[in-house]
């Protein structure tokens, strides 16, 4: 009898745990071990493991105290909102060796950018004649700017809802980004493609040779112990950050249309700045809407 004894605390502790953070900790679970052994698989090196897995034990505990605080002075709202940014960074630390062990497991795989440019044709579109539109039209080059206004974007639609007590919307952001990785990933891995100016033979930019570079070596054969740069050509991610940036920030009534129209505009740049082929467009599209699907549809049991 008493042997099983011990089981009873941690099913209370467990069942008293609010449905998010259960959700969080098995996600959590299975992308560690995915991780682990996708990289035991495909030769993937993680240089310094402990200290790295120390620094970021304390990168979370730093940030403990101010639900804490929360706690105390009775902002439950405040409290649960901010409990997620301990989830987010752990994901933020997770997530990429899942996309290095996917991308290492699909380097047998040729790239797809040929067939893209095809699919792309087929559809009516052609990311060339976009991108010289871009070039010499004043709209063109003001769309291409916003580009990389993603980033802090994408900071803005979590942080936000996560410091004013925008629960679900923090909870749904960081639930719909998991769902997005989740179905993103393994389509990386069976789809690998560089990006247009690779398919249509167009002269790099800088920081489009770094990427291409950056995923060239992680489909070569052999010991792998760096962090890839923006590999994911198929789906755009630039589309589904965009859209779930829009979504988060929804619930910010004078920051809807400022976020509706900034978001297409970044997602217009995929392609004028030929980041990214049509049908990244469209993938990214409908991912999106499933993970926000998803998402709503969890964060039903998320909030009372």
């Amino acid at each position: 009898m008493n042997l099983h004894a011990p089981s009873f605390p941690i099913r209370i502790i467990w069942g008293g745990l609010p449905f998010f953070h259960r959700l969080m900790a098995v996600v959590g679970v299975a992308f560690v071990v995915v991780s682990f052994v996708g990289c035991k698989q495909t030769s993937v090196q993680i240089p310094n493991a402990a200290v790295f897995s120390i620094c970021l034990v304390v990168v979370i505990a730093a940030m403990l105290p101010v639900p804490a605080y929360w706690h105390e002075k009775g902002k439950m709202e405040l409290r649960d909102a901010a409990l997620t940014i301990p989830w987010a960074l752990f994901y933020m630390v997770v997530i990429p060796y899942t996309l290095i062990a996917a991308g290492r497991w699909g380097m047998g795989i040729g790239l797809k950018d040929s067939y893209f440019a095809r699919l792309d044709q087929s559809l009516g579109v052609n990311v060339p004649d976009i991108m010289a539109w871009a070039s010499h039209h004043w709209l063109g080059n003001f769309v291409n700017a916003t580009y990389l206004l993603l980033f802090p974007m994408l900071l803005l639609s979590y942080l936000l809802p996560a410091l004013t007590g925008k629960v679900k919307a923090a909870q749904q952001f960081i639930t719909a980004n998991l769902v997005a990785f989740a179905v993103g990933i393994p389509i990386f891995a069976l789809f690998p493609a560089v990006g247009p100016w690779y398919g249509y033979h167009l002269p790099a930019t800088w920081g489009q040779a770094v990427c291409q570079q950056s995923l060239f070596l992680l489909r070569t054969h052999g010991p792998y112990n760096l962090i890839p740069l923006a590999v994911v050509c198929f789906p755009s991610f630039h589309v589904i950050w965009a859209i779930l940036s829009v979504n988060s920030l929804w619930s910010f009534k004078y920051l809807r249309i400022p976020a509706v129209i900034l978001s297409g505009l970044i997602i217009l740049s995929t392609m004028t700045t030929a980041w990214h082929y049509f049908v990244d467009v469209l993938s990214g599209i409908l991912v999106a809407a499933a993970a926000i699907a998803v998402s709503r549809t969890l964060s039903r049991r998320h909030t009372p």
